[in-house]
């Protein structure tokens, strides 16, 4: 019998504390709270996966209404690689990422997304020393724009530039993701800025 999949407050931290605080309408924080949210009290220590994903879709109708979906799943996925690498766990694995390098940092990437919560499973084939494809068991979320917006944005932040990260074959729950990046100039090598992320529009919010 499989575990029941859990999404630890850490990540839910990350992206609904840390990244979207000043973002969500009070409306939508009570829509969180109905859905099993309540960020006025302390975080649950796991939340299952249908929590998160609908605490997702609830983030993407508010916080980007009126966008499309792919979008704005993707500039949530942007948003919460960055508030990720803000934790404590986070920072030192993206200490570690800028002296490896993106290659080596997704090569490794099965740590990160498994501190996170208890299910997340990572086959990679490289193609190339800047590209390969990353296979996820499960995306995280309704749209595959999640998993790829936060994985360019990993790249990026660990030195890549030029970033694309293109999901095929998605089922509804597992995907395959295509990356390729650049190496980034010296000046400003990991600065991780707009032009060292992805080229898909990124709705601001």
């Amino acid at each position: 019998m499989n575990p029941e999949k859990l999404v630890f407050a850490q990540t839910v931290d990350a992206l609904f504390v840390r990244a979207l605080e000043n973002r969500l309408t009070p409306a939508c924080v009570e829509h969180l709270k109905r859905a099993g949210l309540d960020l006025d009290a302390r975080l649950e220590r796991t939340y299952t996966l249908e929590q998160w994903r609908e605490f997702l879709r609830i983030a993407a109708g508010h916080v980007y209404g009126g966008v499309p979906a792919e979008a704005a799943y993707y500039s949530l996925g942007e948003r919460f690689m960055d508030a990720y690498f803000g934790t404590f766990f986070g920072r030192a694995l993206l200490g570690v990422g800028k002296l490896a390098g993106p290659r080596r940092m997704l090569l490794r990437a099965d740590l990160g997304f498994r501190a996170g919560n208890n299910f997340s499973e990572i086959k990679i084939v490289e193609r190339s020393a800047t590209s390969l494809e990353l296979w996820m068991n499960d995306v995280l979320a309704d749209q595959p724009t999640f998993a790829a917006g936060l994985l360019a944005r990993a790249v990026a932040l660990c030195g890549g530039w030029r970033v694309v990260a293109l999901p095929e074959e998605f089922d509804g729950t597992a995907a395959t993701f295509h990356l390729r990046w650049s190496e980034a100039p010296s000046e400003g090598a990991l600065s991780a800025t707009e032009d060292g992320s992805a080229g898909d529009a990124r709705p601001q919010a």
